[in-house]
């Protein structure tokens, strides 16, 4: 995980035990798949290698949500319990593999945590091989792969060791996260589309949905139910995962602008590139002269050099909008924070580190 040491210490422990185990969980279930994807195909062996590599680049955040979500309520689990935490967890790590081998598609980003995406890399292949259209190939089982990491969370997911009722409420949430992030993700792709500027308050609510929901919401609430919390418990933590995750995505796009690429996993300005419609940039062209507006309608959604780039920042930092966006993630920390005050029942020293949590992730540095 990046920038550890501005992570305090029972966090970073919390994190890295977590971590570990899902990796050792995404190995199995990686390993039990792999014979029998290969009996289907030759490709389902590199497939599935494919598949936990990616994986295991990322943080491991939305699944050790999950475990946060069980052990404010439970001590540490065990035996069966802990099997299923593992479980849910590396269920909900794949889902987030196959959105983002989607969102890569659809962004056309050829970079995802420092390596080449997974369709530019079966395009690779695809050119190697002679193909007519490589690029096209390449986005056919990039999509392909993406669907397989679904499918196979869904296959984790009802074979968990969870009580019959507890995984069918787990399994309708997921279920139902994704196909409203499905909806939200065709409303993104709309607007980049469009020439209209949309209102703030749209935007908030493609990130409620497109994002809070299933990286913060649903991975929290899995491993509440797990634990077997009262339904307001669960619905509190849902209420705080949202706060959070809006926080997470305003954060996400001053990244994309001022991050650092070699931290950030992908290049900076993606989002200017592909015309996305951020908070940020409706924040920054209401507050620019009309004459620098005209400049920024011309290169979201264009083709901006590093200079262009390098404007845009010194435009948001010199007009306040980066300071706003700030503020505002700033706001929806403190409505988090203030929810979190208010859950009772929890397992001691576990509300400061969901508190914690929370900080670190909408400061983070990639």
């Amino acid at each position: 995980m990046p920038n550890d040491q501005a992570v305090p210490s029972s966090l970073h422990d919390y994190l890295a035990a977590g971590r570990s185990g899902i990796s050792e969980r995404l190995r199995r279930i990686a390993a039990s798949r792999m014979e029998t994807l290969a009996a289907v195909h030759g490709d389902g062996r590199r497939l599935m290698e494919r598949i936990l590599d990616f994986s295991l680049r990322g943080k491991l955040i939305r699944g050790s949500l999950v475990c946060m979500g069980h052990d404010l309520f439970r001590p540490a689990a065990a035996g069966a319990v802990r099997e299923a935490l593992w479980d849910a967890a590396a269920a909900m790590e794949l889902v987030q593999s196959g959105l983002l081998v989607h969102d890569d598609i659809m962004d056309q980003d050829g970079v995802r945590r420092g390596a080449p995406t997974i369709h530019s890399l079966y395009g690779r292949e695809a050119a190697a091989e002679g193909a007519l259209d490589p690029a096209h190939v390449g986005e056919a089982l990039g999509l392909c792969a993406g669907d397989a990491c679904f499918f196979l969370a869904f296959e984790v997911l009802s074979r968990c060791q969870a009580p019959a009722a507890v995984r069918a409420r787990i399994l309708e949430r997921v279920a139902g996260v994704l196909t409203a992030v499905s909806l939200a993700q065709m409303q993104d792709v709309r607007w980049g589309a469009e020439d209209r500027e949309v209102p703030e308050g749209e935007v908030l609510s493609m990130y409620r949905w497109k994002t809070a929901r299933y990286s913060f919401s649903v991975p929290l609430a899995c491993g509440a139910l797990l634990a077997e919390a009262p339904e307001a418990q669960v619905a509190a933590l849902e209420e705080i995962g949202e706060h959070v995750g809006i926080a997470f995505q305003l954060r996400d796009d001053e990244l994309g602008l001022f991050g650092d690429e070699s931290e950030i996993g992908k290049p900076v300005g993606s989002d200017i590139r592909e015309g996305k419609k951020t908070v940020l940039r409706a924040r920054l062209l209401a507050a620019a002269p009309p004459g620098e507006r005209e400049r920024l309608r011309r290169l979201f959604g264009g083709d901006p050099g590093p200079g262009d780039i390098a404007h845009v920042r010194d435009l948001a930092e010199s007009l306040g909008v980066r300071k706003a966006v700030e503020d505002l993630a700033a706001a929806r920390l403190s409505l988090a924070r203030q929810r979190i005050d208010c859950l009772s029942g929890l397992q001691p020293g576990m509300a400061p580190m969901l508190s914690d949590l929370a900080d670190f992730m909408c400061r983070r540095n990639a």
